[in-house]
């Protein structure tokens, strides 16, 4: 049986399984902000509560940012107008999880810039991965959208910087979890000083980093090695 997009009932099977695995990772993680770190709450002239952090950071640049990566495969273009409105709503679905990411991030620079006294900015390994994962990602979009939607760049160029678009989409996602796995696990730690007595809280923390993993991988595999070639415009030709 080939692995191909157009075996609708196994692509779609595959791709269900695997957005279960992120909207769990997604409910986990709002579920691990609000049971043990006090939920999202507002603090005057302390900006955007630090627990938006881990919640916007998974959804916009982990889940929400493999789903748009997945769109012509979800949904395969059937001629060239269609194949336009994929481009564009693969766009905007990524503008979209680009604005969440940067949300997050808000969040994280006023809990340090905005405390008494101030935290120092972007000193551990996981800031480091996330801020190149969001540089990335931030350049990745506006190279998408100048090569791909407007102002178009030539065939030539486009055939050119196309296995660069689709190699940087699937690594900014892995750094993007490697980002999420180091985050969680250096606030769960600092935050309870009981984590190596396996209670609820290193439970559910390293089950948000198992499915964060089961996602990443899910989603490469559904890149990489589902064709998009439609096995009946092969046989016709």
């Amino acid at each position: 049986m080939d692995l191909n997009i157009h075996n609708r009932k196994l692509f779609l099977g595959s791709f269900l399984a695997v957005e279960v695995t992120g909207l769990l990772a997604v409910i986990m993680t709002i579920a691990w902000v609000f049971q043990f770190k006090g939920g999202v709450v507002h603090k005057e002239g302390m900006g955007i509560d630090f627990n938006w952090h881990p919640i916007l950071m998974t959804l916009g640049l982990i889940f929400l940012y493999g789903n748009g990566a997945l769109i012509y495969r979800v949904i395969p273009p059937k001629n060239e107008s269609h194949k336009l409105g994929l481009k564009i709503g693969h766009a905007v679905l990524m503008m979209v999880a680009f604005i969440v990411m940067v949300i997050g991030l808000q969040a994280a620079f006023d809990s340090h810039n905005l405390s008494d006294p101030p935290k120092p900015n972007l000193y551990t390994l996981h800031s480091w991965v996330g801020i190149i994962a969001a540089m990335l990602f931030g350049a990745q979009w506006v190279l998408g959208f100048s090569a791909f939607l407007f102002p178009k760049f030539s065939p030539e160029i486009r055939s050119l910087l196309l296995p660069f678009h689709q190699y940087f989409g699937s690594s900014i996602l892995c750094l993007a979890v490697a980002a999420a796995l180091l985050g969680h696990l250096e606030k769960a730690i600092w935050s309870n000083k009981v984590y190596a007595l396996k209670g609820p809280e290193s439970m559910l923390v390293n089950f948000i980093g198992v499915f964060l993993i089961l996602f990443v991988m899910g989603v490469t595999f559904l890149l990489s090695k589902f064709s998009k070639e439609d096995p009946e415009k092969r046989r016709d030709s």
